[in-house]
């Protein structure tokens, strides 16, 4: 497995990834329609964001072989902070982060927050943020063993008309990126 730069020719790849998780992670908790309806390739949009390239965001694959397995994207807490006032010192956050069902257990998703933490350290974007979604017991799971613990800060997202709680984690600062022991 590598873990590279991931650009607009990976897009279509990134969403199949995606989708696959959404469907084996959140399957019983966020409803099917939301789950079928989920868009099969990339959108032009998508395709432009992975292309442009910025100081303060970027998304990185894991691939194996011909084949992207996962890709993190990282940047500011959005929340928190207008990409205006982004810089050293406001809080980093891991926007997204999937691994394909197939590659769950293998070490993918540790190698993509590994990458995704240093490169948000080294930018002085502390604290490091994740969102997940409440029920998501396999992410849980994964944010527990990386080091992240909840902050109380709760939010939700809306999909299709139906409203889904998230939940805030944030990772210590003095959590250093290194192997799963």
């Amino acid at each position: 497995m590598r873990i590279r730069t991931g650009g607009p020719a990976d897009a279509d790849e990134i969403v199949q990834v995606r989708n696959a998780s959404w469907r084996a992670a959140y399957r019983g908790i966020i409803s099917e329609d939301v789950l079928d309806a989920l868009p099969e390739v990339a959108s032009e949009q998508f395709v432009r964001n992975l292309a442009r390239r910025r100081e303060y965001a970027h998304t990185f694959v894991a691939e194996k072989g011909p084949n992207v397995i996962g890709f993190a994207s990282v940047g500011w807490a959005r929340a928190e902070v207008e990409e205006d006032a982004v810089g050293p010192g406001v809080p980093g956050e891991v926007w997204s982060i999937y691994v394909h069902p197939d590659h769950w257990g293998r070490g993918t998703g540790f190698a993509l927050m590994r990458e995704a933490h240093q490169w948000l350290t080294e930018r002085d974007m502390l604290p490091i943020r994740v969102w997940e979604l409440i029920g998501n017991e396999t992410g849980r799971k994964f944010y527990d063993r990386y080091g992240f613990v909840p902050d109380e800060d709760r939010s939700s997202i809306e999909l299709r008309g139906k409203t889904y709680p998230t939940e805030r984690l944030s990772l210590p600062r003095q959590r250093v990126p290194e192997r799963w022991s």
